[in-house]
């Protein structure tokens, strides 16, 4: 089913919605004698790689166009090239043939077209290299001096340049990340720049689509991103729109996701293994809210059968001690636990709940050819639930 739309604002602003922000933007630029003279310039960037839709611009961003164009007479769309970073201007102001305002009977039709156009730029964009977003921020910051807005249409699973998903993986800190990022020289500078993300999580091609805690997590990184960048707003535009196919040919690497693994074993045991960014947010034992929709099925099944229940809680090798990481997968256990309860389960079907920590892995087990990888560490970080028929 599709997740409802959401609209994620930090770093100075706090309209709850898209128009709202919109208004902020424009605030001022009308006045009792017709548009303004202050420039209003747009920044449109799309990392269109061939896992992800056709770049498509939101009904809330095309009237963000709309409302600049109909109140600046020097209202400009700048459309970044994917790859190049090469921006086209196109007018958002109604002009006549002859260059002037239209302030005339067509002027409504004259924004029709110039907010048409763009759109069209924008949807016949295609990546022709790798997926780096950073580097994308940084080529649309080039593109016009601030203040400006700064729309960046992508779904956030960046493989290449500074930040590669596939290494940090979805248990992470956002703020962690950003400051790391910012320490190594990677973030562009966006002062004065106010920021949108358009399409964060939204995926085709042979990337697998996100469940509802990583697309949470990777709005999250970005927005951590992008105030650590100095923007004067981060919003993330996640409206519901159409999904057509990528015009890019070049193909990107796959960034893994988590997903529940069950195998049914001898005398009719099931066992299932959660990985933690389902269930966890980085370093933590608390449960996130949407950690029912892969735990609630599992206290149903157990009830209905009358079956037992162990969990065991695990981590990776490649973090804090050998004691935290047993203390923490215990109390990751004791939450699942707790939780399964609350899930209707009854308690006395629990037979064991434990945490192994690190125990059953060894202490290379994160490395590929001597370097940290994430992917595997990913795997390693779990909580196992067995289910089994009681005895006779």
């Amino acid at each position: 089913m599709p997740y409802p739309p959401r609209r994620r604002v930090i770093a100075g602003s706090t309209a709850p919605a898209m128009w709202l922000l919109a208004a902020a933007l424009l605030a001022g630029a009308v006045s009792a004698c017709g548009p303004s003279r202050t420039p209003q310039s747009l920044i449109i960037a799309a990392t269109a790689t061939g896992n992800e839709p056709e770049p498509t611009l939101s009904a809330d961003i095309v009237q963000m166009l709309r409302s600049a164009g109909s109140t600046s007479t020097e209202a400009t769309a700048y459309v970044v090239a994917p790859g190049s970073g090469q921006p086209h201007a196109m007018t958002l102001t109604p002009r006549r043939p002859d260059g002037q305002v239209d302030f005339g009977p067509s002027r409504g039709k004259t924004l029709d077209a110039d907010v048409a156009a763009v759109q069209r730029a924008v949807e016949q964009e295609a990546a022709p290299g790798p997926f780096d977003l950073l580097t994308a921020m940084a080529e649309a910051s080039r593109a016009v001096s601030p203040p400006a807005t700064l729309i960046l249409i992508s779904s956030g699973l960046s493989t290449a340049g500074g930040l590669d998903m596939r290494q940090v993986g979805w248990d992470a800190s956002p703020r962690s990340v950003a400051a790391q990022l910012k320490a190594r020289g990677l973030l562009p500078s966006l002062a004065d720049y106010r920021v949108i993300f358009s399409g964060l999580a939204d995926v085709a091609g042979r990337q697998p689509a996100l469940p509802l805690p990583q697309r949470t997590t990777l709005t999250d990184y970005w927005l951590a991103i992008c105030q650590a960048s100095g923007a004067s707003s981060c919003t993330a535009d996640e409206m519901t729109r159409p999904d057509p196919p990528s015009h890019s040919a070049i193909r990107v690497p796959v960034v893994p996701v988590p997903v529940v693994a069950s195998v049914r074993g001898p005398g009719g045991t099931i066992t299932t293994s959660l990985p933690d960014a389902l269930l966890f947010q980085f370093d933590s034992a608390t449960l996130i809210p949407a950690a029912d929709s892969v735990l609630a099925p599992i206290a149903d099944q157990a009830r209905r059968q009358h079956l037992r229940v162990a969990i065991t809680g695990h981590a990776s090798p490649d973090g804090g001690t050998g004691a935290y990481n047993i203390a923490l997968s215990v109390r990751r256990a004791d939450a699942v636990r707790d939780r399964l309860i609350a899930l209707g389960l009854p308690a006395g079907q629990i037979t064991q709940v434990t945490g192994v920590g690190t125990a059953d892995e060894p202490p290379n087990a994160c490395l590929t050819r001597g370097h940290l990888d994430e992917a595997i560490c990913a795997q390693l970080r779990r909580v196992v639930v067995v289910l089994s028929p009681a005895s006779p």
